[in-house]
């Protein structure tokens, strides 16, 4: 039997470099627009940090689409489905593993944010104590950790509800295809393709407002119970939806030649 870390290991890597990639598209993009600026004559010690913070936002919104792409192609393909373990264990290790380079890809932003954040730290001081005063008034002030913490798991409870979504929706077409001759499974796919796709970009601005409103709750300390109740509901839909993938994965999807 594969050892299940072994498994974790193996499927991380291909998404690490994915991350890695994007990383690197970011450094770029922050790096063209800061010599822009430069150009342009409007370059401060802050403008490294700025152009992170505003490219920042495209890294998180494509890697919930390469991720759920690499999450999507291990179910399917004989590279990782072949290897001798449970799919109970397969479906965990290529979860865990998308979760865990996710969180890479935080952690990244993080580090990135304060390398250049201490680098403007020089004209970034003053808005930054501006931002304690507001804080001492607010009530995201009187446990900012916790607020953090919240967010946090919002995003990821979100992310981890829309990934098993796209893999039921998945899942089930490639049952479902089965069944087809060849020909019509090609037309078949396509058409996944194309919904896949869509259910992505809805998803996408689905998971943007649903941040968005939590994130108001939590600091707003308003309606506290109602986001505990919205994410207890979206972890029993998690659930629900990760034992209809194992039994989809274990009775009815066939892998592909890689």
């Amino acid at each position: 039997m594969t050892k299940f870390s072994d498994l974790f290991k193996a499927m991380s890597s291909s998404k690490f470099r994915s991350i890695h990639q994007l990383m690197l598209l970011e450094l770029a993009a922050v790096a063209v627009s800061s010599i822009w600026s430069l150009i342009r004559g409007d370059f401060s010690s802050a403008t490294l940090f700025y152009s992170v913070m505003g490219w920042s936002i495209i890294p998180y919104l494509v890697s919930f689409v390469l991720l759920a792409v690499r999450n999507e192609q291990a179910f399917t393909r004989d590279t990782f489905r072949l290897a001798p373990i449970s799919d109970g264990l397969f479906y965990a290790a290529n979860l865990l593993s998308t979760v865990v380079s996710f969180l890479y890809l935080l952690v990244l932003q993080l580090v990135l944010m304060a390398v250049t954040g201490l680098i403007g730290w020089s004209t970034l001081s003053s808005m930054y104590d501006n931002m304690q005063m507001d804080l001492q008034y607010s009530d995201l002030g009187s446990n900012p950790v916790g607020v953090c913490l919240g967010m946090l798991t919002v995003m990821l409870v979100i992310y981890l509800l829309a990934w098993s979504t796209v893999s039921l929706v998945h899942l089930i077409t490639s049952a479902a295809s089965n069944y087809l001759p060849r020909a019509r499974q090609r037309i078949v796919n396509g058409i996944v393709y194309v919904v896949m796709i869509l259910i992505t970009f809805r998803v996408v601005s689905y998971l943007m407002g649903q941040i968005a409103w939590m994130s108001s709750s939590l600091m707003g300390g308003t309606t506290v119970s109602s986001w505990w109740i919205g994410v207890l509901i979206m972890i029993l839909i998690i659930a629900i939806e990760t034992v209809a993938n194992i039994f989809l994965l274990n009775k009815w999807v066939e892998t592909t030649t890689n």
